[in-house]
């Protein structure tokens, strides 16, 4: 009886977290915050798990295998510090202007508090990245007077302020930077119980891990037989390429080595035009010109590239409205002869609801548009820097109204280089333009120091470019991964060949450095670990499980098939959904070294999951085929050997998630939909483990069924929650 009432109970809960995530898209956080998180039938809901739970552990005389009981305990800590938190952490808001004492702050119920201390602002400051306008941190120094004792603290993102068990966050700024308001957040009890909760588990995970007493060893011995791999090889087709009306390819490369300002961030002209080909045409080369070649011919030779059909138009509905015959348009093909631009009505009545054309459409193709408008108005060539009293302004060729602490000599040069690099490059005069790029450069190094980017740094990030938009790269894995995985489940004899395992295993290690490559290079260029967004966590995902293949492909030769297919299909995804993002500067609440460990040791655990939900895949197509018992129940126990990793990779990911949320937020929980999921899915894991309980769980067929459904809560937790759901995690999009 106590086992159906804990299964019933962990079902109900999973279900409620999951429709209150979709609810809360709906009617919105506070509606689901206070009617279903914070109401009390879910409280009860958790405490009745927990007692009974604790029952079951108790009758089953769990404590004798202490590594067990000790995380299973751990997690009831965890929970008693929730409850703790809930019902006695207060939580508000403070509002303070510089020079202006403050007491009191505003509960979430818009009750007034006092404070047992007094705190004045004493300054608020937002900090900027060297040379741009994109902020790294905002900084609130207070004034804080305990008793007859003053001191400051520094309030800033993922630092918090603490004052007599109180702690102080930020929230927001006055638009006249003399005033912040800061999230508040006393819960004296609650959070070092569920740290003491997250300490025990860490520590029970190291210690089960290390114990006797677990199946591990059994499960490891039955997977540690051999399966055959195979693999072929492909060759790609090149494409011609010609010239005419570009400018020198020399000097295209060389103006591409330029610094800009561009999404805030100090880059290469080259990375500028590498985003402008892309978007336009969904390539970073068009018609064997380079993205250096068309930006700046473009610069020069408008009239003639205004006519080129490098812009790409999938949707027939937008086709027709351009009055194009495929899906190449020029930018010319988007204005009318009276000079109107052909998508406004489409727009206005697709706003309203009408013309029948699909909205979304109609935005790729007026993004693309405007993308040529932002290149007209020189929002893509903030080339001139010039510091003003220790901060560095960015100015476009040609601008017209500059500060009058610019001096002439400077502000004619700003007015008027690039009016005499066209004239070079038009009359033929290779040398002169390879001068006055390179007095541009000089401008830029004296004008603003070590904000610029190091020659090393720049050819960094340009050879990135080139690396990162090779497609085929990706196309070709995915293409052997699937052949490899074919040969796997049919037993190819050509596996068995000494000359076939030594191409797979080049094709492997090769894929593996590019990967390495990648990362390491968008590393360096964006000045943090690649891990901010998702297209850098689905790459980092792919490394992850190439580094699991290259590490236990002896012990395990069937990883060899899996782990290469399920790379190249987060490559392949990474490719499709975000094409090749901007490196941009990392948001304030994201500078923070916990970011880095967390969604690394995550994804980890969402790349074994991907693995078993191969395994499985294969699994029941041998149980389909009849095959051999010895064969399934290799697989299965390889299936249930990377569990363990699995879940616990998971488990501490979510915790430490949580400190981090902790130190930025100021609260370890806000049931965020990410979190939310992150923990139904840890949840939904977690109940084959559990196979001496639940016994159906130990029939292959069963497990592999369930194994297959479950990955859907990963898909749902990482791309669900992105495009769907949103929430404070949504800048992982």
């Amino acid at each position: 009886m106590t086992k159906k009432t804990i299964i019933a109970l962990y079902v109900l809960i999973i279900v409620c977290i999951g429709l209150a995530s979709i609810i809360e898209k709906f009617k919105g956080t506070p509606y689901v915050s206070e009617n279903i998180y914070g109401a009390w039938w879910f409280v009860i809901l958790w405490g009745l798990l927990t007692v009974t739970s604790l029952a079951y552990i108790i009758r089953q005389q769990m404590y004798r295998r202490i590594a067990t009981f000790l995380l299973h305990l751990s997690f009831v800590v965890i929970l008693a510090g929730a409850l703790i938190t809930y019902l006695s952490a207060e939580r508000g808001t403070v509002n303070l202007r510089v020079g202006k004492a403050q007491t009191v702050y505003t509960d979430d119920d818009a009750a007034k508090r006092t404070f047992p201390f007094l705190l004045t602002l004493k300054e608020f400051k937002v900090v900027y990245y060297p040379g741009t306008d994109a902020p790294l941190d905002y900084q609130s120094v207070i004034t804080v007077k305990e008793d007859n004792t003053t001191r400051d603290i520094i309030v800033s993102m993922n630092n918090i302020g603490e004052v007599m068990g109180y702690r102080l966050f930020q929230s927001s700024y006055d638009s006249d930077n003399m005033g912040v308001s800061l999230g508040v957040y006393h819960d004296p009890w609650g959070i070092g119980v569920t740290y003491c909760g997250y300490l025990l588990l860490f520590i029970s995970i190291g210690w089960f891990c290390l114990s006797r007493r677990n199946n591990i060893r059994s499960l490891y011995r039955k997977a540690t037989k051999p399966v055959a791999v195979a693999a072929l090889l492909l060759v790609t087709s090149m494409a011609t390429a010609q010239e005419q009306n570009t400018v020198d390819a020399d000097i295209a490369h060389r103006f591409g080595t330029v610094a800009v300002l561009y999404n805030n961030r100090i880059c290469p002209v080259n990375t500028v035009a590498t985003d402008f080909v892309t978007k336009l045409t969904g390539k970073s080369r068009w018609n064997g010109y380079s993205a250096d070649e068309i930006f700046v011919s473009w610069m020069i030779y408008y009239p003639y590239w205004e006519k080129q059909k490098l812009i790409r138009i999938k949707s027939r509905e937008v086709q027709k409205v351009l009055g194009i015959d495929g899906q190449w348009a020029s930018f010319s093909d988007f204005i009318d002869t009276y000079n109107e631009y052909k998508l406004k009505s489409s727009i206005d009545q697709a706003r309203q609801g009408k013309g029948g054309i699909d909205m979304k459409s109609l935005m790729e193709a007026d993004e693309k548009y405007h993308v040529v408008e932002m290149f007209y108005n020189g929002q893509m060539l903030r080339m001139f820097p010039y510091s003003i009293k220790g901060n560095v302004s960015w100015y476009t060729p040609g601008a017209q109204v500059l500060p009058r602490e610019i001096p002439v000599k400077e502000s004619f040069f700003i007015k008027q280089s690039m009016d005499f690099l066209t004239e070079s490059i038009v009359v033929g005069q290779k040398e002169r333009a390879m001068e006055i790029i390179a007095k541009i450069k000089l401008f830029q190094r004296e004008m603003a120091g070590d904000v610029i980017p190091s020659v090393y740094a720049v050819n960094a990030e340009i050879f990135y470019n080139h690396l990162n938009n090779e497609r085929w790269i990706v196309f070709l894995s995915l293409t052997l991964s699937l052949l490899l995985c074919i040969a796997i489940s049919t037993g190819s004899a050509l596996s068995k060949r000494r000359w076939f395992r030594i191409a797979v295993a080049v094709f492997i290690v090769l894929l593996t450095l590019y990967l390495s490559l990648l990362l390491a290079l968008r590393w360096w260029v964006s000045g943090h670990v690649p891990l901010s967004n998702g297209y850098e966590t689905m790459q980092f995902m792919a490394w992850a499980l190439l580094i699991i293949t290259i590490a236990t492909h002896r012990i395990f030769p069937i990883i060899i098939g899996f782990g290469t297919l399920s790379a190249s299909f987060c490559l392949l995804v990474a490719m499709l959904a975000g094409g090749s993002p901007q490196i941009t500067q990392l948001m304030p609440v994201l500078q923070s070294p916990l970011l880095s460990v967390h969604v690394m040791v995550v994804m980890c655990a969402y790349a074994l999951f991907a693995l078993q939900m191969l395994l499985a895949i294969q699994a029941l197509w041998m149980i389909h085929r009849r095959a051999g018992t010895d064969d399934i129940d290799r697989i299965t126990a390889l299936s249930q050997l990377l569990m363990y990793p699995a879940i616990f990779l998971l488990a501490i990911g979510i915790f430490i998630g949580a400190v981090w949320a902790n130190v930025s937020w100021g609260t370890y929980w806000n049931w965020d939909p990410k979190e939310t999921w992150a923990l139904i899915t840890m949840m939904v894991y977690a109940a084959p483990i559990h196979s001496n309980s639940l016994q159906a769980f130990r029939k292959p067929r069963v497990y592999h069924i369930y194994m297959l459904f479950a990955f859907l809560s990963v898909l749902i937790t990482y791309f669900g929650v992105n495009l769907l759901l949103g929430g404070m995690h949504s800048y992982a999009n």
